[in-house]
C-alpha cells in the first residue's frame, strides 16, 4: 500500500470506504474519474490490507471489528476538507466550487431522491416532518473539525444502537438534533433518479456526480459492460 505519511495530504480530497477485490475495482474506477476532471484533489482509501491500492493516493487499512466502518472512519479522513463518495459513482466536472461550500458550512449532503416512499419515512426516536427528509449519505462533504467529529460520534453510537441496516435513518436524527452548520446539495452532486425526457432533452443541470446501482460490482456481462462504458 502508498505509505501515507511520504507526504502531506493534499488540503482537499476525496474518501473511498471498500473492502473486497470487486468493490476496490469500481472504487478505483470512481478515483480515475475525479482525477481526470479534478487533478488538483487527492484520493484515499481505507480498505483490506491485501486488496490492491493501486491508483489512489493514500491507503489505509480498515480496523477490525467496526460496526459501520464508513461512520466510524470518516472522522479520520486524511484530508481537511473531504468529499466521502461510495464506490458506485462518477464524477463528471470539476468540483472546485463544491468544497468551496466548506468555507461556510461543516457538513453538506443531497435529500434522498425518492425521499416520499415509505422505506424513506421511518422513525427511530424522533418522528420528524416530512419537509426535512433523509440525506442520501452516498455523497458527503465535510470540513475537519469539532463539529464534524462530534456529529460522526453522536451519529455512530446512534446507529449501534438503533439496530437499522440503514445508516439515513439515525443521520436524519441526528442532523436534526445538531447545531452544525448543514447545506443541502443540488441533485447533481447526487444524481440517482433519470426521467425519461432527460435522454432526449432537457434543460436542466448536466448531473456532476452520477450515484447509480450499475457501478456497483456486477455478476450480470451486460450490465458490466454497460458501467464499464459509463463515463
Amino acid at each position: 500500500m502508498p505509505d501515507a505519511a511520504a507526504s502531506p495530504a493534499p488540503r482537499r480530497g476525496v474518501l473511498y470506504i471498500a473492502q473486497g477485490a470487486a468493490h476496490v475495482d469500481v472504487a478505483r474506477r470512481s478515483a480515475v474519474s475525479v482525477k481526470r476532471h479534478n487533478p488538483q484533489l487527492g484520493t484515499a482509501i481505507y480498505c483490506g490490507a491485501s486488496d490492491d491500492t493501486a491508483g489512489f493516493d493514500i491507503a489505509e487499512v480498515q480496523p477490525e471489528g467496526m460496526k459501520r466502518p464508513k461512520i466510524e472512519l470518516l472522522s479520520r479522513s486524511p484530508f481537511e476538507q473531504t468529499l466521502y463518495l461510495d464506490n458506485d459513482t462518477l464524477v463528471r466536472s470539476d468540483l472546485s466550487s463544491l468544497f468551496d461550500l466548506l468555507d461556510r458550512f461543516d457538513l453538506c449532503g443531497a435529500h434522498v431522491a425518492l425521499w416520499h416512499r415509505p422505506r424513506h419515512q421511518k422513525t427511530w426516536k424522533t418522528p420528524l416532518p416530512d419537509a426535512f427528509p433523509e440525506i442520501n449519505c452516498g455523497v458527503l462533504l465535510y470540513r475537519r473539525n469539532e463539529a464534524t467529529d462530534r456529529f460522526f460520534a453522536d451519529w455512530g453510537r446512534a446507529f449501534a444502537e438503533a439496530g437499522f441496516n440503514v445508516d439515513q435513518v439515525t443521520f436524519r436524527e441526528t442532523l436534526w438534533h445538531s447545531d452544525l452548520r448543514f447545506y443541502v446539495l443540488p441533485p447533481q452532486f447526487n444524481k440517482r433518479v433519470f426521467e425519461g425526457s432527460e435522454v432526449i432533452y432537457s434543460d436542466a443541470p448536466k448531473p456532476r456526480i452520477l450515484h447509480l446501482p450499475l457501478l456497483r460490482p456486477q455478476k450480470n456481462p451486460i450490465k458490466a459492460w454497460f458501467a464499464n462504458r459509463l463515463r
